[in-house]
Formats: C-alpha cells, structure tokens, sequence
C-alpha cells in the first residue's frame, strides 16, 4: 500500500503578522530607535568635507598643424598624468601641507610621512573630459581629451581652495616648462646631430676632392672626354706625322735646287760680257785645283798659281765651305769616279786622276772645321734666286722642328690620356662608392636641417605660447557646501536599516517561541477547527495605558522633527534657502 504523508503548508496572513509586531512592539522599537539614533548621530557629528575644484581646458595650438608642427607628439591624457607623476612628489606634497597648514602638528609627529602623501593624493582628483570629434587625418570618429577638472578636498573650505589654486599654477606651470623643455631639448638634439652630420660631411667632401686631385683626369664623368682627346690626338699625330713627310720631301728638294744656285749674282762687265762672281770663282778655282792635282805635283806652277788665288778669294770672301757643302762636292766627285769606272779600267789616267780627286777631297773634309766662318755683311749672298731658296730652305727646317716638338708633345699627352682610360675602372669603383657616401650623407643633412628648421618653427610655437595648452576656465571657489558625509543619505540608511533590524528580531523571535497563538495554529495541531474564538478582552487601565503610550509616541516624534529641523538649519543649510531651492525647483520662486 503506497502512503502519502502531506504537509500543510504553515502559512499566516496579515492580521497574524500585525498580531505578532503588537505583541514584540518593544523588541521591534528598540533595535529601530537605537540604530536610527547612532545613524542620526553619526550623520551629524561626522566632519564635513569640503572640496574645491576648477576646470582646465585643454586648448589647440593657433597655428596651423600643416603650416607650423609641434615636436610635442604625445596625448594630452598622457601630458596630464605625467605633469601629476612630476607634481605628486613627497617633497612637493609635504611643501603643501607645511605651507597650508593641512595637518596639525601633533598629525604631523605622529603620522608616518608616506601615510601623509597617500592621504593628500586619495584627496587629489583629476578627472579627464573627453568628447567625440573626427581625426583631421583619418576622417574617422575619436574621443579626444579637450579638458580635465582638478580638485582637491579637506574639511576646511578655505584651505581646501587655496590647495587647488596651487595645484592648478603647478599644473600650468609644469605643463609650460614641460612643453619649452622637450622642444628645446629636440632642437638642441637636432643642433647636435646637425653639426656632427655638417663635419662629416666636410671630411667626406675633403676626402672626395683629394681623391679627384689624386686621380686627375680619370674620373667616370671623363671617361667618354678622354676617349674624344685621345681620338683627337691620333688624328693630329698623323696629320703631323703626314705634314712632316711633305716637308722632309720639300726639304729634299729645296737642298738639292740650292746646290745649284750660286749664292752670288753674277757680275756684268761694261762691255756687257758677264763675269763669274767671287764665290764662283773660288769653286771654279777649287773645281780646277782638284783637276791639277790629280795631273800635277805640289810644286807645279799651276798648282801654286791656283792655290795662291784661292786663298786670296777666301780672304776676299771671308767664308770656306760648309761639311755639308764639302761633303756635297764630294758625292758628286765620287759620282764622276764611279761613271769612270764603268768605262775605263783602274789603270786609265782619266780614273787615275779623278782617284786623287776624290782623295784630296777626302783629305781636305778631314782638316775641315764644324762652323763656318762668317765675314762682313757686303759678302752675303745676293743671289735673289738662292736667298728665295735659303729662306723657303730654313722656314722648312724651322716648321719640321715645331712639327717634331708639337709630334712629342702629342705622344705624351696620348699616353697620358690611355693611362687615364686604364685607371678609369679601379677608380670608378672607389669613386662611386664616395660619391654614394657623399650624396646619402648630403640627404640626411638637408633632411636633417629640415628638421632642425622644424623644431625651431616648434620652439617658436611652444615659446610663445602658440601651441597646444592648459586654459584655466574656471578658477576654484571656495566651496559653500561639504561633500562629505551625506547626511540624508546616512539617516536614510540608517532607518532603512534599524527598521530591517527590528521587523528581522521580531520575526526571529516569533518563530522561536512555543506559544500557539490563532485559528490557524490551533486547527493545524488539531487536525480541527475551534467551535468558538474568543477575542482578546482590554480593560479600561489598558486602554488608558494605551493611550498614554501614544501620546508620548507622538510628543518624542514632534521633538525629534524639531530637532531635525534645528540641526539641519545649522549644521547642513539654513531653511530659509532651503525654501528657496524648493521653490526654483517647482518654478514657484
């Protein structure tokens, strides 16, 4: 057999509930009046706190960005908690609270100094305001820092303002210097870099030069030069090489025209017959002394005849054959003695005599000096004909050593410029290496003055005070309301909170007592409804108690809202502005 046991659900109503706070209204009263009188209390005797604040904007540079860069790269969120890091220092905060006198000097003895600075920064606010605006570069939407409110609490207003007055110029302040510092420091950096860029560059600009002066001539950029100059050269040197030819063949000529001419005109007689001149003569006579010799002895008297006229004309003449002119007549005589040759035997006395011809001629050339002695001006040659030739003769000679010297300058200016086209490739190499280190180094100069130019631009800017900064907009007050405790609040809770303590104690309490109490008690023990309730039956000393206890209810309460009142009137704010709030509140006032 399956048995079910069913429990009944112990439920109870209002009126049970009402029954059971009538019956424990002392232990519900009691934990309620105790807990709301300390919540009351503390509320009231708790210290105010005062907080001072002021608002600092947060205001673009003037300039425009893409006119004038700031060097400063960093956010202003960034900015704000680097200046609080630089600002928030022990030192710096016990200046403060020396100066302001935030502690007494029994706190300051005995509280520890780093209990001190972390009290003063818990009282420091800084909250950052930041609002939706589009990138300027990206065109994209973007929360930007445009202002930030610094404040500062204590329990005295006044000092609480003059605390955030002074945080605010140190902000200012720090934020001032912060800013000229880092753009002085990158241009003084730039500067330095500049400068060690600009000396590397001169030796680099030295060393190139140096290198141009030590390889003259065989540089890449001349190499094609070169190549036309050595063309041009050897073009030159056979034209040279040509002309010389042209005149070595002219030379030829004139010498051999010249040794026909006699450098002297022939003279005219009165009768018109003509007459051999002296220098013609003097060969004729030596032309004949050769033959005579070759016939005769020394001794003969033709031979001393002949020699004795031949020195008198020499004297005359003041001149004697030249080597050359010697060793022309003596080629000429060789000549002779060959064509006799062929046609007589060695023993024939025609050979035999021009033999000794060719001998004495021999014999005279060695005895024959180098130079040649020149006399006075009227024994020059007067032959128009052989001066013509003389002169063409010597201008020839004079151009063929020109010819020559310019020919030698040529060669050596041609292997100069092959010696250059040889070393071209080895100093290209190196070349264009320095010329590389040259131009890299060139291009970080120029950028680098570009942005040394930049950075002055931004000192300028951060100087006179162009550039991005902090505004003060809104100057601390000295706050006329405390911020700290909240004393509605705290006598709210703490009603909330003592009637919770009290309804809780006296449902705890009725759970746990063993009483039966009601209908519904006694027909859940029963199994049965009672056939009769009877109510419970007061008296009259009962309802007069009853009624005592009320009116002393109602009199408590009447001075507790006195009191209220009194205490808010003094210590949180006096009615009649209170009134007057209320009004505005409504629209009535």
């Amino acid at each position: 057999m399956n048995m079910a046991v069913e429990f009944e659900e112990d439920t109870k109503g209002i009126d049970e509930y009402i029954a059971a706070f009538k019956r424990r209204k002392k232990q519900f009263l009691i934990p309620v009046i105790s807990i709301f009188t300390i919540a009351v209390l503390t509320a009231f005797i708790w210290p105010p706190t005062y907080r001072s604040s002021a608002t600092i904007l947060i205001e673009e540079q003037q300039i425009p960005k893409d006119l004038v860069a700031s060097t400063i790269t960093s956010y202003a969120a960034q900015q704000i908690e680097v200046i609080k890091a630089r600002i928030m220092t022990s030192k710096n905060i016990m200046d403060l609270v020396e100066r302001y006198g935030l502690h007494t000097e029994d706190e300051l003895r005995t509280t520890a100094r780093s209990e001190i600075v972390v009290e003063f920064i818990e009282n420091v606010g800084v909250n950052v305001q930041s609002a939706g605006v589009l990138d300027p570069v990206t065109g994209r939407a973007t929360e930007a820092t445009i202002a930030f409110t610094l404040s500062y609490k204590h329990s005295v207003p006044n000092k609480a303002m003059k605390v955030t007055s002074e945080l605010v110029n140190l902000y200012l302040n720090e934020n001032l210097k912060d800013r000229t510092e880092k753009s002085s420091s990158t241009q003084l950096f730039l500067e330095e870099e500049a400068a060690a860029l600009a000396n590397e560059l001169e030796q680099l600009e030295t060393d190139l030069a140096e290198f141009k002066l030590a390889n003259e001539g065989s540089l890449p950029e001349l190499y094609q030069y070169n190549l036309q100059v050595m063309e041009r050269t050897e073009r030159e040197m056979l034209d040279v090489a040509l002309r010389l030819k042209e005149l070595e063949k002219r030379k030829l000529e004139l010498e051999s025209q010249l040794v026909q001419l006699s450098p002297y005109a022939p003279t005219v007689m009165p009768d018109g017959q003509p007459v051999l001149s002296d220098y013609d003569r003097l060969k004729s006579l030596k032309s004949q002394y050769r033959q005579k010799v070759a016939i005769y002895n020394q001794g003969h008297p033709d031979i001393l005849r002949i020699s004795r006229e031949i020195k008198v004309l020499e004297g005359e003449l003041g001149v004697s054959l030249s080597p050359e002119q010697h060793a022309e007549q003596l080629r000429a005589e060789k000549n002779k003695l060959n064509e006799l040759q062929q046609k007589y035997t060695t023993d024939h006395p025609k050979y035999i005599a021009q033999q000794r011809v060719v001998k004495q001629l021999s014999e005279d050339g060695e005895n024959l000096g180098d130079t040649v002695v020149t006399g006075a001006k009227k024994n020059s040659p007067d032959n128009p004909a052989y001066v013509l030739l003389d002169t063409q003769l010597k201008s020839t000679v004079v151009e063929m050593q020109i010819l020559k010297e310019n020919k030698v300058e040529l060669g050596a200016k041609l292997k100069k410029f092959e010696n250059y086209i040889l070393k071209a490739p080895m100093v290209e190499k190196t070349y264009i290496a320095m010329q590389r280190d040259y131009v890299s180094a060139t291009e970080k100069y120029q950028e680098l003055n570009a942005k040394q130019r930049a950075a002055e631009l931004g000192k300028n800017l951060e100087q006179g005070r162009k550039g991005e900064r902090f505004t003060l907009i809104d100057p601390p007050e000295l706050p006329e309301e405390p911020v700290s405790p909240n004393r509605m609040a705290i006598i709210f809770l703490g009603l909330v909170f003592s009637v919770g303590v009290g309804a809780g104690l006296v449902i705890v309490l009725e759970a746990l007592a063993p009483a039966i109490r009601g209908k519904s008690a006694v027909t859940s023990l029963m199994g049965a409804a009672p056939l009769v309730v009877v109510p419970y039956i007061e008296i009259d000393e009962e309802t007069e108690v009853k009624s005592n206890n009320w009116v002393k209810l109602i009199i408590a309460l009447v001075i507790v809202i006195i009191l209220g009142i009194i205490t808010f009137h003094y210590q949180i704010k006096p009615l009649d502005v209170t009134w007057f709030m209320i009004l505005r509140k409504f629209g009535l006032g």
